[in-house]
């Protein structure tokens, strides 16, 4: 049960933000009575941070555990569409509410320097590129995620696939010819 809250509360926040998602509306989703939430979480303040926490834990891992860079960047449109923790993650990265905005700030920057970990790690970037490429790697991520809370699907796809060419071409192809 559990976890069925989360997941419908999770899909509720990123739909219609912490403001918009009452606990009486993830009882509907999940089924069951308002009262019966509270067996579980003691508020909704206390369900959204449980929802932050470990929405930015899935992320850790996956980044961690993703070798390929561009895999990690492009499997971010199709996370949007299927998994709703990941957009949960991502919109309440942008849109969290004000008791939780400078935890949920200092967790994406985690985040944002794990992306950059992956970079200083890739060793077909010269150590002297390694910073800009780092930043312009988490620029491509911001990017993608702005756009998925903004914009469309083929929009995002246009910004990871014009960014991506520039990315690799500069930081990656530009050393094969030296």
């Amino acid at each position: 049960m559990k976890e069925k809250i989360k997941q419908e509360a999770a899909s509720l926040f990123a739909e219609h933000g912490y403001a918009g998602t009452s606990l009486a509306q993830i009882s509907e989703r999940v089924g069951i009575k308002k009262p019966s939430l509270y067996a579980h979480y003691k508020s909704k303040d206390h369900l959204f941070e449980v929802l932050a926490e470990e929405a930015f834990e899935a992320e850790q891992q996956r980044i961690a555990t993703t070798e390929d860079l561009y895999e990690l960047l492009s499997s971010m449109l199709h996370l949007y569409e299927q998994d709703a923790r990941f957009r949960f993650l991502v919109t309440s990265s942008f849109f969290s509410p004000d008791f939780l905005k400078k935890e949920i700030m200092a967790q994406y920057d985690v985040l944002l320097q794990s992306l950059e970990g992956k970079i200083y790690g890739f060793e077909r970037i010269p150590d002297d590129q390694k910073e800009d490429a780092a930043v312009m790697y988490t620029l491509i991520f911001d990017s993608i995620a702005v756009e998925l809370c903004y914009g469309t699907k083929k929009r995002s796809e246009k910004r990871l696939d014009t960014a991506w060419r520039v990315f690799t071409h500069y930081f990656l192809k530009e050393q094969e010819k030296k």
